[in-house]
C-alpha cells in the first residue's frame, strides 16, 4: 500500500492504463528563439535556448509488438504494431511519436519490442515554444536510450527533423530540434543552420531577464502560411542562383541589396529575401551584444527583428503586434515574436524587478484589446532531453 501511495498521479494513470509501473521517466524542454526567425530553413544563424517548460514521458516495455501512446491532454489511447507505422492522419498528435519510430526503423535500427509511452506536457500546444519539436526530440531520445541504439545528440536532432519534414509534412528548418537537443543550462546556442556548427553564449544578464508573453492564439503550422513562406524563399533563391553562387538566401550580403532588388522583380519575394539577409546580420550583432551585456542594443535588435517579421515577412499578426507593443510601452527594453508566428508567443527583455508590472499591464491591456486572456511568465534556461528515472 505504501508503494501505491508514493506514486504520483501521473504514475497512477500509467499503471491504470497499462497494468504495470513505468520503468523509465524522461523529459524534454521547450525552447525560445532570442533572434533569427524564419531563417533556419534559409541557411541562417539562429540564437535559441531551451527553457524550463517540459514534456514528460512515462515509459515501459511491452511483451508484444505494439507501440502505445497516451497523453494527459487527450483521452484516446493509440496502439499500432511496429510493422505498421505508415502515416495515418487518424492518429492525430501520436503521429509525431509514430513518425520517429518509422524514421529510425527505415534507417535500419532494430526495434523489435513494444513500448508504452504516456506523455504529459507543460508546453502549451501551438504556443510557438516548439511543443512538436520537443516531443519529436523526446521520443527519439527515448528510443535511443531504451533500445540501446547509441544515438548522439546530433543524431536525435537530425532524425527528429527528418520526421517532422517527411512524415509530418512541415517544411521546418533545424532550429527547433537543435535548440532543444543541444540545450544547456544558462546558455544560448548560436547555431549556423547551414553547417550545423554551434557555440554556447552565456545568458547571465544581471538584473535583466526575458519574459514570455503568450497570446493564447494557437497556430497550426502545417495548416498555416508557414509552408508558403518556405516556398516563397525557395522561389527567390532559384531566381538569385542565376546571378549569385549561393546555396541559401542568408549567404547573400546586405551590401548587394540594391542589386538583389533589381534581380527580384516580385516585391513579395524581395521582401522575404531582405528579411532573411537583415535578420541574419541581426543575429550576429545580438550575439556580440549578449557577450558584452549591452542591454540597450539587445532591446533595439529585438524591436528591429519584430518589425522585419511584421512588415517584410508578414508572419506576426494582430495579437503578436498588440502584445509586444504593450510590453514596450510598459517597461520592456525590447520585444519580439518568437517562433513561427501566426499566433503563439513573444519575448520581452525586462528588468527582473519589473516582472509583476509587465504581467499586470499585459494581462489587462491585451485582454481589453483582444478579448483573450494572455499568460506571462518567466523561465529558466535549461539542458536538453534526458532520463530522470
Amino acid at each position: 500500500m505504501t508503494a501505491i501511495n508514493n506514486m504520483t498521479e501521473k504514475e497512477k494513470i500509467f499503471k491504470q492504463t497499462f497494468g504495470s509501473d513505468a520503468e523509465f521517466i524522461y523529459r524534454s524542454p521547450a525552447r525560445i528563439n532570442l533572434i533569427g526567425e524564419h531563417i533556419d530553413y534559409n541557411g541562417g544563424m539562429v540564437l535559441p535556448a531551451a527553457i524550463s517548460l517540459y514534456i514528460t514521458a512515462y515509459v515501459s516495455f511491452r511483451d508484444d509488438d505494439k507501440i502505445c501512446f497516451l497523453s494527459d491532454g487527450f483521452d484516446k489511447l493509440y496502439e499500432r504494431k511496429i510493422s505498421d507505422l505508415e502515416y495515418d492522419k487518424s492518429y492525430g498528435w501520436a503521429n509525431y511519436g509514430y513518425g520517429v519510430f518509422y524514421t529510425l526503423i527505415k534507417k535500419g535500427f532494430k526495434i523489435d519490442r513494444g513500448l508504452n509511452v504516456f506523455i504529459t506536457s507543460e508546453i502549451p500546444m501551438g504556443s510557438g515554444l516548439s511543443s512538436s519539436a520537443s516531443l519529436l526530440d523526446l521520443v527519439c531520445y527515448i528510443i535511443g536510450d531504451a533500445y540501446g541504439l547509441n544515438l548522439s545528440a546530433m543524431d536525435v536532432i537530425l532524425y527528429a527533423k527528418e520526421t517532422e519534414n517527411d512524415y509530418c509534412g512541415l517544411k521546418c528548418g533545424i532550429m527547433d530540434e537543435a535548440a532543444i537537443g543541444l540545450g544547456k543550462e544558462n546558455k544560448a546556442i548560436m547555431l549556423d543552420c547551414a553547417s550545423l556548427d554551434y557555440k554556447y553564449i552565456d545568458m547571465d544578464l544581471g538584473e535583466y531577464t526575458f519574459a514570455i508573453l503568450q497570446t493564447n492564439v494557437p497556430h497550426k503550422l502545417v495548416e498555416s502560411k508557414y509552408n508558403d513562406r518556405v516556398t516563397e524563399c525557395e522561389s527567390a533563391l532559384k531566381i538569385l542562383k542565376d546571378k549569385y553562387s549561393v546555396k541559401n538566401l542568408c549567404e547573400l550580403p546586405m551590401e548587394k541589396i540594391d542589386e538583389i532588388k533589381s534581380v527580384l522583380s516580385d516585391n513579395i519575394l524581395f521582401n522575404r529575401t531582405l528579411h532573411c539577409i537583415s535578420e541574419n546580420a541581426r543575429v550576429k550583432e545580438f550575439a556580440a551584444a549578449l557577450e558584452r551585456k549591452d542591454i540597450q542594443k539587445l532591446g533595439a535588435l529585438l524591436n528591429e527583428s519584430h518589425e522585419s517579421l511584421k512588415n517584410l515577412y508578414e508572419v506576426t499578426g494582430k495579437h503578436l503586434d498588440v502584445i509586444t507593443d504593450i510590453a514596450r510601452k510598459t517597461c520592456a527594453v525590447g520585444a519580439r515574436m518568437t517562433g513561427a508566428g501566426f499566433g503563439g508567443c513573444a519575448i520581452a527583455l525586462i528588468k527582473k524587478s519589473d516582472f509583476e508590472l509587465l504581467k499586470n499591464a499585459v494581462t489587462e491591456e491585451y485582454y481589453q484589446q483582444t478579448g483573450i486572456m494572455p499568460n506571462v511568465y518567466q523561465v529558466d534556461i535549461v539542458s536538453g532531453p534526458r532520463r530522470i528515472k
